[in-house]
């Protein structure tokens, strides 16, 4: 069983799957951006990639990876990558769940994982105490990510456009979080060719974010979150008025 890796991204992600790999006992090589490479880019190299960088750094990891490597490497996402890479479904795939802050971690739900070689990383991390689950059926993983990426949509750039919390729009804007999640799932939905009932994302929000009502959102990566949805619905002729307005209303301000 490969129990060895290397972590490609030393940020908040690739820091807490660093640890747990190693509290299991593997082999794990970190890699930053000037450190790290030259063992990660062998193709003789069993050990597995773990790619857990900002998903605008994905294209430059990518351009320096053998694409045969493809089939030993996870690519770890908090948003959507098709959108903005076209060639990634060779690639393992970790979904994360949970949230990471300097010292604070939660785990929201078991982080979701496709690919073989993602099997022995998925029993590290449960073992290490981060929820993981292993998926061998691509469509589940892509109605996991969509719910995920619903999540994304509310815990980030309304919350910024109103300058509120995640507590005080879950609570105070009832009708747009309601539409929001809906033209997401739709547009998503679509897109992916898997079905995602807005009613299950809502429900997913409400579970996860009892101890977030906190955090404030931002307008950040929104090639791979909000503009990615808007992206999906002018492709496919689905209407998302409301993510198109909190566009709008960033790019207004900025």
């Amino acid at each position: 069983m490969t129990r060895s890796a290397h972590v490609i991204g030393m940020g908040e992600v690739g820091r807490r799957v660093h640890d747990a790999l190693v509290s299991r006992d593997w082999t794990v090589r970190p890699v930053t951006r000037d450190a790290g490479w030259n063992a990660t880019e062998r193709i003789d190299d069993d050990a597995v990639r773990i790619v857990a960088v900002r998903e605008e750094g994905l294209a430059g990891v990518l351009a320096r990876l053998d694409p045969r490597l493809a089939p030993r490497t996870i690519l770890l996402q908090n948003g959507f990558l098709e959108p903005n890479h076209d060639d990634v479904d060779e690639y393992a795939r970790g979904l994360i769940w949970f949230t990471s802050k300097r010292e604070f971690f939660e785990v929201l739900q078991p982080s979701i994982f496709h690919g073989e070689c993602a099997r022995p990383v998925v029993e590290a991390l449960n073992a290490a105490g981060i929820a993981a689950e292993y998926t061998d059926e691509r469509a589940n993983f892509l109605r996991e990510m969509i719910v995920k990426c619903v999540w994304n949509a509310v815990v980030g750039l309304p919350l910024a456009v109103h300058e509120i919390n995640l507590g005080a729009y879950l609570s105070g804007r009832r009708a747009e979080l309601e539409a929001l999640v809906a033209e997401s799932a739709h547009a998503a939905s679509v897109h992916y060719g898997v079905d995602v009932d807005p009613t299950l994302c809502l429900d997913r929000i409400e579970a996860t974010t009892a101890t977030l009502h906190w955090v404030r959102g931002s307008a950040k990566a929104l090639a791979w979150r909000a503009g990615a949805i808007a992206s999906f619905g002018r492709r496919h002729g689905v209407p998302t008025p409301v993510t198109d307005r909190l566009l709008l209303e960033t790019e207004s301000s900025s």
